[in-house]
């Protein structure tokens, strides 16, 4: 049975046609004539020009888009220039040059957005090729072409439109279709690239579709056959395991896929079930903690971003509440220093604009979902200092883009961070040192990477050794409030050190603190039992206790067992030459030592002491 159609509810558009298309009817028997028929259709940019006379808040979002554009003007036409082994960068510049000319042109009338738009377009155009060893260069520089091609068409000359149809039809659809070309392995993997890639060549396909169909349908059969797979990742309760800031990158190229094959075909019919990735959504929001800022675990960012995407998602599932932990970013919006550096995401949000209001929470709120890493995410209620957070995860070191981050977990109380993930290193800068970044087998390059092992996450060690990045870490036992908690079993990723290795979170009810109690039997009597955590506040030791104090607040952590331990701070920076400063943040590091049975229980209470 196919999918029931949810409907696409972009606020730019009003699309009345939904027929659904079987896999084996020809999907361009519904394709929107003419142009633009990608995201928008022509009515759209009135409807934006109009709409900030409706909603003032509205409006610096798109006198942002229109920024952005001026911003860029005098910036020179793209070059084919790599940065390391990508082209990333160049079809980014793109993509945003696309977005936001086109967006300015269509709502000023002003001829320089769009002369611009085309010169730049030309000359991505005219590279001789968009560099498919890395696929994702390729993918990017198509979706970017493709809608520059799409919403300028009206005005574009034939020979431009002539010349941006050849390169996305030789440069970007034609290398991808090749089941056999080696830079096409992502047609079968459960990861962000498969997302990404079937959503540039999907852009593309419907670009050109009435002057290449059969080249176009090709595209809509690989779409149909491999999107499956990019989606499988968010299974079963919409866990990303890349992680919040790689959910961001893989989510809005499906977005992008969904809201084209809507505009332009009026059906989601080619893709496989959703519900799993609609789920998403609700999860990305619950990563979000108070003070805006994320569970950045994975190769995530450490600072809080908004999140645009949930505007659509927001639209599309006529849940409001997803956008409660945006209005900080929207109300008013907060456009960058630099317009120019507008992300092209904010899209998603001018398009399915609505505002997004806080919702009270005035109860406690948990949640724990499973999949490749399983989270639990433990609110306390609304409080006037910023309310209690904490968000612990599961998982493995094997899954892509992943830390040895098993059993760790970020806290905010009282409007502070106190325990926080350090975050991904830059790629670019690690590979020029020759590391290989994605060798994760033990003994690999990527756990030389000081802020990647579990001796810089939230987490539990034995003897200063790296976790085996075979193990996996499971969630179970998970209670409800007052006393919510939850269990992370580190056997797997602390053996062959131990025989057993549990750690048991508990908040308090007054939602002030929580303890951690860590289990951990087989260990060799001496073994040395490490617990770590990441900050940013300033420390004091005292006899089993610790005070973290950052402006007028103040953390207490208080070793409850055993009785023989050691506190002390050390450096968050790793000792490699190529580890990247961790400038601001220090580790507080509680050690005890095995006794002759093996068995240590490390009981950690921390608590407001504001």
């Amino acid at each position: 049975m196919l999918p029931r159609y949810l409907g696409l509810l972009l606020l730019a558009s009003t699309i009345s046609f939904s027929a659904e298309v079987a896999p084996s009817v020809d999907p361009l028997v519904t394709l929107r004539p003419g142009h633009p028929r990608l995201l928008v259709q022509a009515s759209t940019w009135a409807h934006l020009r109009d709409r900030d006379s409706i909603d003032v808040a509205y409006l610096p979002l798109l006198e942002a888009g229109i920024a952005a554009a001026r911003a860029r003007l005098d910036a020179a036409p793209p070059a084919r220039i790599l940065e390391g082994r990508r082209l990333l960068g160049v079809s980014r510049r793109v993509l945003a040059d696309s977005i936001w000319f086109s967006l300015a042109y269509h709502t000023t009338g002003e001829r320089i957005f769009l002369e611009t738009a085309e010169r730049n377009l030309l000359a991505a155009s005219a590279f001789s090729d968009w560099h498919p060893g890395h696929f994702l260069d390729v993918a990017e520089m198509t979706a970017a072409v493709s809608l520059g091609y799409d919403w300028l068409y009206a005005d574009l000359s034939p020979d431009s439109r002539a010349k941006l149809r050849a390169a996305i039809i030789d440069k970007g659809i034609r290398p991808a279709l090749d089941p056999a070309a080696k830079t096409n392995w992502w047609h079968t993997r459960e990861m962000n690239w498969n997302q990404i890639c079937l959503g540039g060549l999907t852009l593309g396909a419907l670009a050109v579709a009435e002057d290449e169909p059969a080249l176009a349908r090709d595209a809509l059969e690989l779409l149909r056959t491999c999107a499956r797979h990019g989606l499988a990742a968010y299974s079963p309760d919409g866990i990303y395991p890349e992680g919040p800031s790689y959910w961001r990158y893989g989510t809005s190229y499906t977005v992008f896929t969904l809201a084209a094959l809507q505009s332009a075909l009026g059906s989601e019919s080619l893709m496989p079930p959703l519900d799993d990735f609609l789920a998403g959504a609700r999860v990305q929001s619950l990563l979000v903690a108070p003070s805006g800022t994320p569970f950045n675990f994975a190769d995530g960012g450490r600072s809080g971003e908004s999140d645009p995407l949930l505007f659509w998602f927001a639209a599309r599932l006529k849940a409001p509440e997803l956008l409660a932990g945006q209005a900080p970013s929207y109300l008013p919006f907060a456009p960058p220093k630099d317009p120019a550096t507008l992300i092209p995401a904010h899209l998603f949000a001018l398009l399915n604009w609505q505002p997004p209001h806080s919702i009270a929470r005035p109860e406690w709120s948990v949640w724990h979902g499973e999949g490749a890493v399983p989270l639990a995410v433990f609110r306390g209620p609304d409080a006037t200092r910023g309310s209690f957070y904490l968000a612990l995860k599961g998982g493995s070191p094997a899954g892509n883009h992943a830390h040895m981050d098993g059993g760790s977990f970020v806290l905010e109380l009282d409007g502070v961070r106190w325990a926080y993930d350090l975050g991904m290193q830059n790629y670019n800068t690690l590979e020029q040192r020759g590391i290989n970044l994605w060798d994760a087998k033990p003994g690999g390059d990527r756990w030389r990477i000081f802020r990647y092992t579990n001796l810089a996450h939230n987490t539990l060690s034995v003897d200063g050794a790296v976790h085996d990045p075979r193990g996996m870490v499971t969630l179970s036992n998970f209670s409800p409030p007052p006393s919510a908690g939850v269990t992370a079993d580190l056997t797997a990723v602390l053996a062959p050190a131990v025989t057993r290795a549990t750690r048991r979170f508990e908040t308090h009810p007054d939602a002030l603190g929580f303890s951690v109690t860590d289990t951990c039997e087989g260990l060799r009597p001496g073994a040395k039992l490490r617990w770590t955590l990441v900050t940013r506040a300033e420390i004091s030791l005292g006899d089993k206790t610790a005070t973290l104090r950052e402006k007028d607040r103040a953390l207490g952590i208080l070793v409850t067992t055993p009785a023989a331990c050691t506190l002390s701070i050390a450096s968050a920076q790793g000792n490699a030459d190529f580890d990247e400063p961790a400038a601001g943040y220090r580790l507080l590091v509680i050690e005890t030592i095995a006794p002759a049975s093996g068995q240590v229980v490390l009981q950690v209470d921390l608590a407001s002491k504001s």
